[in-house]
């Protein structure tokens, strides 16, 4: 009596899976056709086809590394190194293990003569995802708090075991948090990249006429630290040494992508 209603649910999740591939079959050829234009050097026709596919609904919030990636190299190619500074910046946003933008980012900031970040962040995303950081220690802290729960609860309590369901607590929850700490996503809202083709000027305050505090290139990563109208307070880092001031919000780019998915 069970057999036909399943059935019946399997048939009905087939047509749906179908209907779906048909609706995106568009997309992987466009995707593709784009690929193969980019390793032939023709950059300039496939810059405007990577920007609209990432308006596709698929992408518009959840964005899409790979194209992201593959629009820097096209940006590359056409000679603007800063707005590939920010798409590989991007794709490292959504994917931060992608090696293989991090590794043309370090080549495109070493051409525009700004230091590559080289943290214990960036370190760790280079050999483990944060995301499997996050939830592989947080189900490691969770098996060791219901294994102490457990021995606590048993008349005879051994110290090995004891310790042994500490130490996963502790190890677990502690890698779910440098997880959470190296995730880009986590600062992410508050950084912008300077978009400017020319060095950007920070001022003392939010006004053309005011003192000149120092320069930064057009590439930089900045953080947003507040706002006044159409000017940011930024800064380029936590470290002594670090430069702070006021820049006009027309020479920076915010790093997370507007809902169009082609700023």
């Amino acid at each position: 009596m069970m057999k036909r209603p399943l059935l019946q649910l399997f048939f009905r999740l087939f047509l749906l899976t179908l209907s779906l591939d048909s609706i995106r079959a568009g997309l992987p050829e466009d995707f593709a056709s784009a690929n193969g234009k980019l390793s032939s050097g023709h950059a300039d026709e496939v810059l405007s086809t990577y920007k609209t596919l990432l308006t596709y609904p698929e992408f518009k919030t959840l964005g899409s590394a790979e194209i992201w990636y593959n629009r820097g190299l096209a940006e590359m190619q056409t000679g603007d190194a800063v707005a590939a500074s920010l798409s590989f910046r991007r794709a490292l946003l959504l994917d931060p293990a992608l090696l293989p933008a991090r590794v043309e980012l370090s080549k495109t900031l070493g051409a525009l003569g700004i230091p590559v970040p080289n943290g214990w962040k960036e370190r760790s995303m280079q050999s483990i995802h944060p995301e499997t950081m996050i939830v592989g220690g947080a189900v490691i802290g969770w098996i060791g708090a219901l294994a102490l729960i457990v021995l606590l609860f048993q008349a005879s309590r051994k110290k090995a075991l004891i310790v042994l369901a500490l130490t996963l607590i502790v190890v677990g929850h502690g890698t779910s948090l440098l997880g959470t700490m190296a995730d880009p996503r986590r600062t992410a809202r508050h950084q912008a990249v300077l978009t400017a083709k020319e060095a950007v000027t920070l001022r003392a305050t939010p006004a053309d006429s005011a003192t000149e505090s120092g320069k930064l290139d057009p590439g930089t990563l900045v953080n947003i630290l507040s706002q006044n109208g159409a000017w940011w307070y930024v800064s380029t880092g936590t470290r002594s040494g670090a430069l702070q001031g006021w820049i006009h919000s027309n020479t920076a780019t915010s790093l997370l992508p507007s809902s169009k998915g082609s700023s």
